[in-house]
């Protein structure tokens, strides 16, 4: 995963906590899927919550906010160091690892229980890199285990489609699915959808993708065109602006269980 993150390096550290108007620090907008973990907990509880690309580590600062078993070690797993340096380490433990390097001997004894949460990581790994992501996530877990994640899906193939095409033509690999898709692929990869909720969309400017993806304003042009000519420059996700453009990139949170495999 980590060479899929790429340019995004320059949106890592000080600056992390303020971008995108500060979703991913706001724990408003974080609390359905705290929410989500805690209810899990509460009927499973986990020796052990990993948060698999857990960044800064906000999501598990959260949890323990929340009142997450003393006895509950958290534990944050990143590939950039200027993120985890960041961390508040007042009870989270860091582990300097990609995902996909990942094993669950990293983190936890063979007779603990494991919970892992994951927040806007999936669609890092492109299309073809998914399904060896979530097998390779299920390897890990034991059976009736849980795996509790936010990702970026959209209820139609139509506005995945579309923005696919904005980040295809932001020259990124990443790729977003429709939740059906994605539900789909983790029942290949041995995980059953015990639910899914909703959560807060995050909405993408172009000002703040060109800082990401390192765009300039001929790139910004082109990929106005480019989204004019196939989606008419307005679709449900994704609308022109008078110099740019905005989309929105929609998120679900999927309660999922490790089957027997």
């Amino acid at each position: 995963m980590e060479d899929h993150i790429g340019t995004e390096k320059v949106v890592h550290g000080q600056l992390w906590g303020a971008f995108h108007k500060g979703y991913f620090s706001d724990p408003a907008v974080a609390r359905p899927l705290v929410n989500t973990v805690m209810g899990v907990l509460a009927k499973s509880p986990a020796d052990v919550v990993v948060d698999l690309g857990g960044g800064t580590g906000f999501l598990l600062s959260q949890l323990a906010a929340q009142g997450v078993s003393d006895a509950t070690a958290l534990i944050n797993v990143d590939c950039s160091e200027a993120q985890l340096e960041l961390m508040d380490k007042a009870g989270i433990a860091s582990v300097h690892l990609p995902i996909g390097d990942f094993r669950r001997s990293d983190v936890a004894a063979d007779n603990q229980r494991l919970c892992l949460v994951m927040r806007s990581v999936l669609h890092y790994l492109g299309e073809d890199g998914l399904l060896p992501l979530l097998g390779h996530l299920r390897g890990q877990a034991k059976e009736g285990e849980y795996f509790v994640h936010q990702s970026a899906a959209f209820d139609n193939a139509h506005d995945a489609a579309c923005l696919n095409a904005l980040y295809r033509n932001m020259r990124t690999r990443k790729w977003y699915p429709s939740v059906d898709d994605l539900s789909r692929r983790l029942a290949v990869s041995g995980w059953r959808v015990a639910g899914t909720i909703s959560a807060p969309p995050l909405v993408l400017t172009s000002d703040d993708l060109a800082l990401r993806y390192a765009l300039n304003p001929g790139d910004i042009a082109r990929i106005r065109e480019v989204m004019a000519e196939e989606f008419g420059g307005m679709s449900a996700v994704y609308r022109q602006t008078p110099n740019g453009f905005e989309a929105d990139l929609h998120y679900r949170i999927f309660t999922c269980v490790a089957t027997c495999r």
